[in-house]
């Protein structure tokens, strides 16, 4: 384009212009959406921390875990363990089945865990493995003990090593040692979170070395905390168990459950209380035959004991209404005629228990509805699994240990 530009008293000057080009319109609309994206983000970040933080409450997992690479303050706010914390309390996140599985890698003759989460609801869908970890050392005993709690994973070896796992955030930690026991294998675990300390809690009880001018071997117990920093050190339990466990512990409503190797005329549950720290045996239903030596569960928050007689199809389920005196009520009974059911395996998800899983197939009873639904897996899945568990994920993160 040419363009003369006249000066008053002087001569008219030529000036040649280049051409310019039309501006991209796509440019235009990327830049624009550009600007519009960072103005709605300061508007967003002006909002108050107690409303930011109310919308990622509701957010899943790993939604959370893009949102902390937007901004340092995001970052924060999602790492706090005021967060974390609530975010497990206030989680509208779909619970899942957690299966642990136990491969062996013949070249570096090495074993490797794997953790798939498989959805509660549906019909038959994809697994989704979580974590992969590879173990340089592992016992000839194997496994000993497998806890899920809260989104972390809890189990221990045959050789006295303990570690816990974060499967959504693929990270992985061995606790610190405790204790030897007298007697290999002896030792009982429990795991799990409270909810009123925000803490999750590792019991062992176990035989320690006997007194002095006594040959038996002293039952004691330890607790190991975790609260965002792992605690380098087991606390010892002042009371001396009343007796010894021999199933995996329970934790329901702040207090640790394991069943007791006792008589059966005389069955009995151990319990620990974490607010006085005091053991406590509670007798079981005077009605209760023992006979398929069920596990027992978290039921609307207290304890359940299952009972089923080996010639019937009937499942009972107790719940102890109060432990000091021993007051157990039959909460209701479910008739599994026609399920195939000779062993059940329970779980409980919310107004729903799980009282079978054969081969691939797993039956969720509600107990609202008072019917049953049924959910199938991929049996390559079932068939390799070492067990099991109702699993939740977390923010709870092991990076600080």
């Amino acid at each position: 384009m040419k363009e003369f530009t006249v000066t008053r008293g002087r001569r008219v000057k030529f000036q040649n212009w280049k051409l310019q080009k039309k501006p991209n319109k796509s440019i235009l609309r990327k830049s624009t959406e550009e600007e519009e994206g960072n103005n709605n983000n300061n508007e967003f970040n002006n909002l108050p921390v107690d409303v930011i933080s109310s919308i990622f409450i509701r957010c899943p997992v790993n939604t959370l875990s893009m949102l902390r690479c937007v901004s340092k303050s995001w970052n924060d706010l999602i790492a706090s363990p005021l967060f974390v914390h609530s975010h497990l309390e206030h989680s509208t996140e779909t619970s899942q089945l957690l299966f642990l599985q136990l491969n062996y890698l013949s070249r570096s003759k090495r074993r490797r865990l794997r953790f798939v989460s498989v959805d509660m609801e549906g019909n038959e869908g994809e697994s989704n493995e979580l974590y992969a970890v590879t173990l340089s050392r592992f016992p000839c005993s194997g496994l000993s003990g497998f806890h899920v709690s809260a989104g972390l994973v809890f189990f221990s070896m045959g050789d006295h090593r303990m570690y816990l796992c974060n499967p959504v955030k693929q990270q992985f930690f061995e606790l610190p040692k405790c204790s030897p026991t007298v007697f290999d294998g002896s030792d009982k675990f429990g795991f799990g979170y409270l909810r009123s300390t925000k803490e999750y809690k590792v019991v062992r009880i176990f035989n320690g070395d006997p007194e002095i001018n006594d040959w038996k071997p002293q039952l004691r117990g330890k607790v190991l905390t975790l609260n965002g920093i792992i605690s380098s050190e087991w606390k010892e339990i002042a009371e001396i168990p009343p007796c010894g466990p021999y199933g995996p512990g329970l934790l329901v409503n702040e207090c640790m459950y394991w069943p007791t190797n006792m008589n059966s005329l005389c069955d009995q549950i151990l319990s620990f209380d974490f607010e006085n720290g005091k053991f406590l045996t509670i007798s079981c239903p005077s009605s209760y035959n023992k006979v398929m030596e069920l596990r027992m569960v978290d039921l609307k928050g207290m304890l359940c004991l299952p009972d089923m007689d080996m010639w019937s199809s009937t499942l009972d389920l107790w719940i102890l209404k109060d432990k000091i005196s021993c007051i157990w009520v039959k909460e209701c009974s479910i008739n599994l005629v026609g399920l195939g059911c000779n062993s059940p395996i329970l779980r409980t998800w919310n107004e729903e228990i799980i009282v079978g899983g054969w081969s691939n197939r797993f039956v969720f009873y509600d107990l609202k509805g008072k019917c049953f639904r049924e959910r199938r897996i991929n049996i390559g899945l079932c068939q390799d699994a070492v067990g099991f568990e109702i699993y939740q994920k977390t923010l709870f993160s092991l990076g600080n240990t």
